[in-house]
């Protein structure tokens, strides 16, 4: 009897010490898990903090642009106007000379080349078209304006099915187009240029194409533009694609976003 109430006892002392050690396991393990999601919590606010701290960076930065295309189209480009018109009656009055009339004709020359440079220059800054009515119409005059330079062919397709409603988003998503556009007219020595827009899902894709020389891993890293169109695209949520390609290839890019907030 005293041998099975000893074997009853240990059994019991095992049991306790399984069911003490069990205990001790959930405890460490429910406060890991609190640790875990403390932390998780933690990482998503600075993410969060980070993210707004950028958007609102950028759109310091936009509302700046604005105001000096307002300043560039309202002050200096009206006063370019006025002396431009001022020069064309000098001329109407000094036209007999010929040596003076081959002056005024230079100064007249060199202002509608400012005026329209600072056109241009206010137009690139905030597009007024983007403005007052919408991504559409805006890559549109884009599209027009590249092609009438001949230094390639661009084209757009689908990017009339794609209607964003939110003005700031539809500002990145220029701006991305915009910088790419420009890269190819600087560094790509392409013939054809094309940006397809689509609708997949909950997602936008946009894919560039281009028959140029293509980038290099060492270009990418070094920038040209491709810094700030990945900022834009973090602030939409998105990520950038790059497709392997070589000097006979040209440049593929995917880019993916979500379609609403």
């Amino acid at each position: 009897m005293a041998g099975e109430k000893l074997l009853l006892l240990i059994f019991a002392f095992i049991v306790i010490m399984l069911l003490f050690a069990m205990a001790v396991i959930w405890f460490l393990n429910q406060t890991q898990r609190k640790i875990t999601v403390a932390k998780l919590q933690e990482q998503e606010k600075e993410l969060e903090y980070q993210k707004e701290l950028l958007n609102n960076t950028v759109r310091t930065q936009e509302d700046e642009r604005g105001r000096i295309a307002r300043e560039l189209h309202d002050g200096v480009t009206s006063k370019l106007n006025i002396i431009h018109l001022n020069m064309h009656l000098l001329k109407q009055k000094v036209f007999e000379d010929k040596e003076t009339n081959v002056i005024v004709n230079q100064i007249e020359s060199s202002l509608s080349k400012s005026i329209e440079r600072s056109r241009k220059i206010s137009h690139e800054l905030m597009p007024v078209v983007l403005k007052k009515f919408g991504l559409t119409h805006a890559l549109n005059e884009l599209l027009t304006e590249v092609n009438n330079t001949a230094i390639f062919e661009l084209k757009f397709l689908g990017h009339e099915e794609v209607i964003i409603q939110d003005d700031f988003k539809s500002l990145h998503i220029f701006r991305i187009i915009q910088e790419l556009v420009n890269n190819a007219i600087k560094y790509s020595k392409a013939k054809n240029v094309r940006i397809d827009f689509e609708i997949n899902g909950s997602d936008v894709l946009i894919k560039y194409v281009d028959d140029g020389i293509g980038v290099k891993d060492n270009d990418l890293k070094k920038g040209l533009g491709f810094s700030s169109i990945n900022t834009r695209m973090r602030l939409l949520a998105g990520d950038m694609k790059f497709e392997k390609n070589n000097e006979k290839s040209g440049l593929h890019i995917q880019f993916k976003f979500p379609y609403h907030d």
